[in-house]
């Protein structure tokens, strides 16, 4: 007995490798068409999406990162220190853009106070 991989027509592997068994007249193996006694791998790993191609008899990796992230999950939600310090950065823009809001006014009152003080001319 030994596994055979089979592939669809389109070359891509089907997903399961099948047992066959030899002959029994003659104790040959027969290999039917779209499959192969070569393991979908490369440098012995397994692929994302193997397909086989026929002429040079191996297999090839035909998945692009793309479709390499489609296969994975949604990511893991924020953790709560996750989301408290992400909380906390917003609070210290805020903070640093408040504090600039209140210099430029604590300047814009201070020239206006010199100009009271020069007689209200600018």
């Amino acid at each position: 007995m030994i596994l055979i991989y089979p592939y669809r027509e389109d070359g891509f592997y089907a997903g399961q490798p099948v047992e066959l068994f030899p002959d029994a007249e003659t104790g040959k193996y027969n290999i039917p068409p779209y499959a192969t006694d070569k393991p979908p791998e490369k440098n012995g790993s397994g692929m994302w999406r193997p397909w086989y191609d026929r002429e040079k008899q191996e297999w090839i990796e035909k998945a692009d990162q793309k479709y390499k992230d489609s296969l994975k999950g949604p990511a893991d939600p924020p953790s709560a220190v996750d989301q408290l310090k992400a909380q906390s950065a917003a609070t210290m823009v805020q903070l640093a853009e408040a504090q600039n809001l209140i210099e430029s006014q604590a300047k814009m009152i201070a020239d206006l106070l010199m100009m009271l003080a020069e007689g209200g001319e600018a």
